[in-house]
């Protein structure tokens, strides 16, 4: 094998995959809008060890909801969508290296 072939395929061997495309359905759209905006709204933990992001603050949760203007009939399911999205987030959240 010349030099150029391994540069070649040191080269493939080092790109990372695609990112997977998902489609978000329509309804979803207003929790996945919480959950991004409150993405910096996490309640904190912190131990002698080490910290821990514990979920979304409510208060700042229902704030959102209403500057975003979620129909106040939609945010029960908005709520409860988000926290699903939280508990899919937190194990990513607390992960160390």
């Amino acid at each position: 094998m010349d030099v150029d072939q391994a540069r070649a395929s040191s080269a493939e061997q080092t790109t990372e995959p695609e990112p997977e495309e998902y489609e978000l359905p329509p309804e979803l759209w207003p929790a996945w809008e919480c959950f991004v905006s409150t993405w910096n709204q996490w309640r904190v933990i912190v131990g002698l060890a080490a910290m821990h992001y514990d979920g979304i603050d409510h208060t700042a949760l229902v704030s959102t909801m209403d500057m975003l203007g979620v129909k106040k009939s939609k945010r029960r399911d908005v709520f409860m969508h988000v926290r699903v999205l939280e508990s899919e987030a937190k194990p990513l959240r607390n992960q160390r290296d």
